[in-house]
């Protein structure tokens, strides 16, 4: 039955005495308001994620069965797991046990041409720390934790400190992990890192929501929202958010601000219907107890300022291209890609040089020059350069 289907059969009912109506949801944002009315279901309970307590406690009841028949070996230590747990349901915790008891009776399976059990082994098994950590690394990942995958796709290659500049923005965005922690009177921290294309933003972005250790982190692209209706982009957007206020600390980045919107300059177009969701969720304080980081990168800070956006960042952060030869040098001395020899004669022809390229076009130099022959190598490289970053005298 569906909201209109349930709205009606409570509208023209007498009055029923001693009939509790009970309803449970995932989604409170996609009840119809009319459902939430008063007489009808008036009074809304949340039921949080557990905290580290509660947590143990679920923890205790799913392996009380292992500790009276001694089947839960002495070093695990139930607290350290409630801790290394964060933003686990009830449901994800015991999911959790049930994956360690499966790693543990693997063990005294013998691997040959017919599956064996050792029968001595049965007898003593007993579940291990390692059997929880096995399914922590690998079976269980909590629905409101960290989406890993998609934040160490940006920084596989780790972040490269070619210049103060850079080091700068992650200082600054070490000052406003500390502010989301510990300030009460910001629950929400936002920032826009902005800056050309190929500048290495998203990394930026991701390497500092990385390093904030909050339980619940999250990345909105456009990558992921490919052939979306207007509708649908921004239910998925909140989405986002609404999942990230379920969470004490949480941390989202919203990845080119101009693409989300679809904006072209041909026109200019853009969708207004997204526009506004943006502009409504940068603004929207989380629920008392919960604090947000938010962090979004553009490579168009002019458009984004005429859109209205760009009052609801407490702080902009600019992240300038690779300009000088000097810089060239500092990423390749990082990089270790060129032999000592090589390394001279680059530093000979980039001395005093200027030049505009981001970060990751630099990189993507660096390959073809490495794929060409050692007598050609340096040659590629400059002239590559001279060709897209317009190398010049200084």
């Amino acid at each position: 039955m569906n909201d209109q289907g349930i709205i009606g059969s409570t509208n023209g009912v007498d009055q029923l005495n001693n009939i509790l109506v009970i309803g449970m949801t995932n989604r409170r944002d996609m009840i119809d308001e009319a459902l939430l009315r008063p007489g009808r279901l008036e009074v809304q309970l949340e039921i949080s994620l557990p905290d580290e307590n509660g947590r143990l406690h679920i923890l205790q009841i799913h392996t009380s069965k292992m500790r009276e028949y001694g089947k839960l070996d002495t070093d695990v230590d139930l607290k350290e797991l409630a801790a290394l747990t964060k933003n686990f349901s009830g449901a994800e915790l015991e999911g959790l046990v049930r994956a360690a008891q499966s790693s543990a009776m693997n063990r005294p399976i013998k691997a040959s041409n017919k599956v064996q059990l050792d029968s001595d082994a049965v007898e003593k098994l007993k579940i291990s720390r390692a059997d929880f950590m096995q399914a922590l690394a690998n079976d269980l990942k909590p629905a409101f934790g960290v989406s890993a995958e998609d934040f160490e796709l940006y920084i596989r290659n780790g972040i490269l400190l070619w210049s103060q500049t850079i080091q700068d923005v992650l200082e600054e965005g070490h000052l406003r992990i500390n502010q989301t922690i510990k300030s009460e009177m910001t629950p929400l921290v936002t920032i826009l890192i902005e800056g050309k294309p190929n500048s290495g933003k998203t990394a930026l972005a991701a390497k500092i929501a990385m390093e904030s250790g909050f339980p619940f982190l999250k990345f909105c692209s456009p990558q992921s929202m490919i052939s979306y209706s207007e509708t649908a982009k921004s239910e998925a957007i909140k989405k986002v958010f609404s999942d990230a206020y379920r969470s004490e600390l949480s941390c989202v980045v919203v990845d080119e601000i101009e693409s989300l919107l679809d904006y072209a300059p041909i026109g200019p177009r853009f969708s207004n219907f997204v526009l506004q969701t943006l502009k409504l969720l940068f603004k929207k304080l989380p629920p008392r107890g919960r604090k947000l980081l938010l962090i979004a990168t553009t490579s168009e800070k002019e458009v984004i300022k005429e859109m209205g956006l760009m009052q609801s960042f407490s702080k902009v952060i600019h992240v300038p291209n690779v300009s000088r030869g000097s810089e060239v040098l500092q990423v390749l001395e990082q990089l270790d890609c060129f032999s000592k020899k090589e390394y001279d004669q680059l530093s000979k022809q980039l001395d005093n040089k200027g030049l505009s390229i981001g970060i990751k076009s630099l990189l993507d130099v660096v390959e073809l020059s490495k794929q060409a022959t050692d007598v050609y190598r340096t040659a590629k490289f400059v002239s590559v350069l001279e060709e897209i970053a317009g190398l010049h005298d200084c």
